[in-house]
């Protein structure tokens, strides 16, 4: 059985913004993916997330408004070996011809998070999950208003990582996760 965790360094990434490994397992523990489930990673980014879900076995639908990030991903995807339709967009529009998610992870949403998590109730598939982040209090706020709004419970978790660098440790930037399910 194969674990998440790719080391943050075997990804490319020039200046795209990446969910990092230890938030990235977190997440990905949370959404439980099963093989064969349909799986959304909205603001894929470098693709981080839809490499660990394609490599879980998933059916993976990576969304990215930025053309430089898409070609990242598609790069990434590549080197990894792993399978998953790229699809160039902004969520939720970028969504409406996906096929029902069991899975969703938001990585970014444009500030849309409210259109995004709404969309997601209508089609989302019964026993669903969806896992974001967020950077800021007020992403929070904006996320755990959405879901309450679409009657989902939610869980919120403050990810607080450092790693051990030449004797020293080196603090990630603190994540809020939540997790959410109807």
């Amino acid at each position: 059985m194969r674990l998440p965790g790719i080391p943050d360094e075997r990804f490319e990434r020039a200046s795209v913004p990446m969910t990092k490994r230890e938030v990235r397992m977190l997440a990905l523990c949370m959404l439980a993916p099963e093989r064969g489930q349909v799986a959304y990673d909205i603001g894929a980014g470098t693709g981080s997330v839809s490499v660990e879900l394609a490599l879980l076995g998933a059916r993976v639908y990576a969304v990215e408004k930025r053309r430089e990030a898409v070609e990242l991903v598609q790069r990434n995807l590549r080197r990894f070996g792993a399978r998953a339709e790229v699809v160039h967009g902004e969520a939720p529009e970028a969504l409406l011809s996906l096929p029902p998610p069991d899975r969703v992870f938001i990585g970014g949403s444009g500030g849309r998070i409210a259109e995004i998590v709404e969309h997601l109730s209508g089609v989302m598939k019964p026993g669903g999950r969806v896992v974001a982040t967020a950077v800021t209090l007020s992403t929070l706020e904006r996320a755990r208003r959405a879901f309450e709004a679409n009657r989902y419970s939610t869980e919120v978790v403050l990810a607080s990582f450092a790693r051990l660098q030449n004797g020293r440790l080196s603090a990630l930037n603190p994540v809020f996760v939540i997790a959410a399910s109807r």
